[in-house]
């Protein structure tokens, strides 16, 4: 019976260690992120630069039509600099919403106030997060919300991500 779970256990480690880390970069163009509200967005070395000109604002991209995103695990994006983004609950949220583009039912990642604007942050939406009301294969605005006037962001990658 222990040889049966050494084989067990060798086997199960064998499948974890061939799963294969796949990856989607979603473009990183100023007029594919122009879909946002009081934000400006301009194309630097590295990435985008965003800046809040009023009181919550967001860098926006989306798809349209809808795109089925049900096939991946999750959205990573890469913040390389935050400066005055402190707001009342945090310093950045990423969300995602659907063809409906109901706030109430998106899917969202968060940057705490606790987060360090000077060193590389991972921003992360978990895709398989269980949403009542949310249509993952018709989703349709994915944006970075801030809340101060004058918050400045930088951008570096953004992309899906699955395992297979």
């Amino acid at each position: 019976m222990k040889k049966f779970y050494s084989f067990i256990i060798a086997a199960m480690t064998a499948v974890t260690m061939c799963a294969e880390t796949i990856q989607q970069d979603i473009a990183l163009t100023p007029g594919d992120w122009g879909w946002g509200y009081n934000c400006s967005v301009t194309a630097v070395e590295g990435g985008l630069q965003a800046q809040l000109t009023g009181d919550w604002g967001a860098l926006s991209t989306g798809w349209d039509p809808e795109i089925d995103l049900s096939g991946w695990d999750k959205i990573i994006i890469l913040v390389d600099h935050m400066d005055g983004c402190a707001g009342e609950w945090f310093q950045l949220k990423a969300y995602l919403r659907d063809h409906a583009e109901n706030e109430g039912c998106q899917m969202e990642g968060l940057l705490g106030n606790d987060a360090d604007g000077s060193q590389q942050q991972y921003l992360v939406i978990d895709l398989k997060q269980e949403k009542t009301g949310f249509d993952l294969t018709k989703a349709r605005v994915l944006a970075i919300q801030c809340q101060p006037n004058g918050a400045k962001f930088l951008i570096s990658r953004v992309y899906l991500e699955k395992e297979e």
